[in-house]
């Protein structure tokens, strides 16, 4: 799914961190730089890879942590206790994932092409702006954001599937059904920190190539 939804997550984090650019003038744009090759280029190596390492750690730990913190397994939890669960996984989830989302957010807005894929993308937020300051910068925003989707959809979770299955009998459409719709739910909190950390990690990388490098 990273894959397929990847232009997607590009013009989601031009029209973000460029509060007013509409997605047409963000595809004309990224397009206009990149070509059409850049949408398979351009950051997706980072993103595959911190999608990857997202989902497994927050959906591995959730149920470990409702267990620590509750005493009981998940299944025997309410809408609250799962969704605060869910909220505590990203914890690590973030410190884990926030390295790849400065690499990606600077290649998909590199409208000037200097970076070269990750591992340049890395050398110089590093050089420029130091371990912490290049890589996790918008570390906040980044753990807003994730607390606020995996909790909203943990929380919402159980209450979707009641109310699809009053409607649709196929245990697969509701799963579906309602795995969407937590999902959404969880985007409707968490979306204007999204817009924050891109306006924020956009101006931190911009300002790396005014300054003196280090």
């Amino acid at each position: 799914t990273s894959i397929v939804m990847y232009p997607a997550d590009v013009i989601r984090a031009i029209c973000m961190s460029n509060p007013g650019t509409g997605p047409v003038a963000a595809v004309n744009g990224f397009v206009g730089t990149h070509g059409m090759k850049g949408f398979v280029q351009q950051g997706l190596g980072a993103e595959i890879t911190r999608a990857s390492f997202s989902r497994m750690i927050k959906f591995w730990l959730q149920p470990q942590v409702h267990q620590a913190v509750y005493g009981r397994p998940q299944g025997k939890g309410n809408p609250v206790s799962k969704g605060v669960a869910g909220a505590l996984a990203t914890i690590p989830e973030v410190i884990t994932i926030s390295p790849l989302e400065n690499m990606k957010l600077a290649e998909q807005l590199d409208k000037d092409k200097r970076f070269n894929g990750m591992a340049d993308t890395a050398k110089h937020l590093t050089k420029t702006r130091g371990v912490v300051g290049g890589l996790y910068c918008g570390y906040i925003g980044m753990q807003m954001r994730q607390c606020l989707w995996t909790g909203g959809f943990f929380l919402s979770l159980d209450v979707f599937k009641g109310a699809v299955g009053t409607a649709v009998s196929s245990p697969l459409a509701q799963d579906v059904l309602s795995g969407f719709a937590a999902g959404a739910f969880g985007v409707a909190l968490n979306c204007w920190t999204d817009v924050v950390r891109s306006v924020i990690q956009k101006d931190a990388i911009a300002a790396t190539f005014t300054a003196p490098e280090a």
